[in-house]
């Protein structure tokens, strides 16, 4: 085992209903448990059956198991604290049921699948993210999950400046994602150096540069990158996932890898098995 896992976003899926054509979930399954070693994470709310049990048993017959799962939530809105928390510790719940280890936390500026970040958080909101993180910290450690707070573009939390911000006020671990490192302007190999010790999970995705860079400065936006390639089979981008690797391995990371790399499918006739199996051919000896 590598400990490489595979995300059902790789397939198109997503939880934005109008992101385009939703392979259904025996298809994305069979195809993980087909060409990768048995681990996924565990996609977006209403992927995998809401009932644990049922999900449990789906997971079973396709010999697969969870090893992560992704909340998004509004943490530096003191008004709003108490229903995302119990948002936050519903999927906790859930996710402890099905087998995971680590949730994944990205912190984001408000509910919509438009919203982006682009105005600093006060002092008195980074205060309130900070003191909620510590709170999702005690939700996860009740439900023995790891908790991995992901720097992300347009979230609250992107680049260095913010990484260190939440290394220095918490003591959260992070997940670490490459593409989305690399599209918000950060270096992944830095961010490696700052947060070693912190990193509890790793997504691996390349990117084209130009594109990530048009995103960035906002002359294209998210949806319509991913639509055009944003991001390309590992190997065959500009993010440099081999060095990532190998300074995530000289900080003695030994947690799990999963291989996300989100896509839009425009028809039913799409067929992203190919490029997922692309990714493997390349990350696999790297993991080795």
């Amino acid at each position: 085992m590598h400990r490489l896992a595979l995300s059902p976003s790789s397939w198109g899926v997503s939880e934005n209903r109008d992101w385009g054509h939703q392979i259904d979930v025996e298809r994305v399954l069979s195809e993980a448990a087909a060409v990768g070693e048995g681990a996924i994470t565990a996609g977006p709310p209403g992927f995998l059956p809401d009932r644990s049990d049922h999900a449990r048993s789906m997971l079973r017959r396709h010999r697969l198991r969870v090893v992560a799962g992704q909340v998004h939530a509004i943490l530096h809105h003191n008004d709003i604290r108490g229903p995302e928390l119990a948002h936050i510790d519903g999927h906790a719940h859930w996710l402890a049921a099905v087998g995971a280890e680590t949730l994944v936390l990205a912190a984001i500026p408000e509910r919509g699948a438009g919203a982006a970040s682009d105005a600093a958080l006060s002092n008195a909101q980074w205060a309130h993210l900070l003191h909620l993180v510590g709170s999702v910290e005690h939700v996860c450690a009740r439900h023995r999950l790891r908790l991995a707070v992901q720097p992300r573009f347009a979230s609250i939390i992107q680049g260095p400046k913010d990484i260190e911000r939440l290394l220095v006020g918490s003591e959260a671990g992070v997940c670490l994602d490459v593409g989305h490192l690399v599209i918000a302007g950060a270096d992944p190999v830095e961010v490696v150096e700052l947060a070693a010790g912190r990193i509890q999970h790793v997504h691996l995705n390349d990117v084209d540069l130009d594109l990530a860079r048009r995103v960035r400065e906002r002359s294209l936006g998210y949806r319509e990158a991913v639509s055009r390639n944003l991001y390309l089979p590992v190997g065959e981008g500009g993010a440099d996932v081999k060095r990532a690797i190998d300074a995530l391995r000289a900080a003695k990371y030994r947690g799990w890898y999963t291989l996300e790399q989100e896509t839009r499918l425009p028809t039913p006739d799409d067929r992203p098995l190919g490029r997922i199996s692309r990714s493997l051919e390349y990350v696999l000896p790297l993991l080795g």
